[in-house]
């Protein structure tokens, strides 16, 4: 049976993501309301206007049942402005920030490029998506008002970063109640991750001609629904022993 992918439809490239998936003959399901989530087997939350998604967001109700999709163990891959809804932490927010679905162990920063004219282009090293999906070792990135991983957690794995622009101003890292804030000195930054059932990807591949994102997505959620049947078979497996066991006539002592 072939997996059903949500794409958040609320605003943003989600037209791009559903002819992304089509092309690699993906069925994409645009999803705006909680109860569409209902039955997908994964979720893509795309690039656009965060605080505004946010603002979308809240307005329908979807934060719960976002969190609790995130939670079930559904693949989820965030592009962009979804990187953000799936990060811990986020910084450099406008004043009152906005809500976050969370899941991903990071920090990100909202606007760690500049502004929509700072927006550029770029190729990046990818030897993991290489390795999983053949083709470059490298991809095309599009990055537009773009966010960056600042830190990620001990589970996060690293799939791509690229060397922070000359002349970027500095960014503070607010740590931990007690410690110093801590200024991020790093020549290079995290634009791609994932951490279990998530991706994130600070820039659009659903901008260019490359499907090999996509496609890894879906080998998760592939891998993710196998895991799902061998859990069911498992279970499914424990309750006829039960019941066989049950069922058995006790054997008796022998007296001889």
């Amino acid at each position: 049976m072939a997996a059903v992918v949500g794409v958040l439809a609320l605003q943003g490239s989600y037209n791009e993501h559903m002819a992304a998936l089509r092309r690699i003959g993906a069925k994409g399901v645009e999803v705006r309301k909680p109860e569409q989530l209902l039955g997908l087997d994964s979720l893509i939350i795309p690039g656009g206007e965060s605080t505004t998604m946010a603002k979308l967001a809240d307005y329908h109700n979807l934060f719960p049942a976002l969190r609790e999709f995130v939670g079930a163990g559904k693949p989820v891959w965030g592009t962009c402005a979804g990187l953000i809804f799936l990060a811990n932490k986020a910084v450099g927010q406008k004043s009152g920030g906005q809500e976050l679905v969370g899941g991903l162990d990071c920090t990100v920063h909202r606007n760690f490029f500049g502004s929509q004219l700072q927006s550029f282009e770029t190729e990046l090293p990818v030897p993991m998506l290489a390795e999983k999906e053949g083709g470059s070792l490298t991809c095309r990135g599009v990055f537009i008002r773009a966010p960056a991983i600042l830190e990620v957690g001990p589970n996060v794995e690293v799939l791509a970063d690229c060397p922070v622009p000359a002349g970027r101003p500095s960014i503070t890292i607010t740590s931990a109640k007690g410690l110093e804030d801590e200024v991020y000195s790093k020549d290079r930054v995290i634009v791609a991750v994932r951490q279990g059932n998530i991706l994130a990807t600070a820039f659009h591949p659903e901008l260019t001609s490359d499907s090999r994102w996509h496609r890894l997505f879906l080998a998760m959620d592939k891998d993710s629904q196998a895991r799902s049947l061998a859990a069911l078979s498992l279970s499914a497996s424990s309750s006829e022993r039960e019941i066989v066991s049950k069922n058995k006539p006790l054997d008796l002592p022998i007296f001889e």
